[in-house]
């Protein structure tokens, strides 16, 4: 049978009553984290994770969108063989030769680019 939490509710209300008394959040947290002898970060901790059972946690923000990749040709190449459609490189049957040139194809690609990078860092490394 679970406990009934004590010490997170506690946390929430002597931190609460501290901020009453005009410290900010921060302060109280550290004072509060002194009292007990534990961290700021626990004492933080277990105020949010109260604060988020009273419906009074922090608010959700606005997420930022990443700006979208185009996927490089390799990754186009998997994607449609992977799909199965035709792309001038696989047929639409799935022709097993169609197929094994679109591997050889981008393998060689894969080679050429791992060859280009290791000719950049050598260049770098004098």
């Amino acid at each position: 049978m679970a406990r009934t939490a004590t010490i997170g509710p506690a946390i929430y209300e002597e931190v609460n009553k501290l901020v009453a008394e005009g410290k900010t959040r921060t302060q109280a947290f550290a004072e509060v984290a002194k009292k007990r002898k534990a961290r700021d970060g626990t004492v933080a901790a277990n105020y949010y994770r109260v604060a988020r059972q009273h419906g009074q946690g922090r608010k959700p923000t606005a997420t930022r969108k990443r700006a979208a990749r185009r996927p490089s040709v390799t990754e186009r190449g998997i994607y449609a063989a992977q799909q199965g459609r035709g792309n001038g490189r696989t047929s639409k049957d799935g022709d097993l030769a169609s197929l094994a040139k679109q591997i050889s194809d981008l393998t060689q690609e894969l080679v050429r680019r791992v060859e280009e990078r290791d000719r950049q860092i050598r260049a770098l490394l004098g």
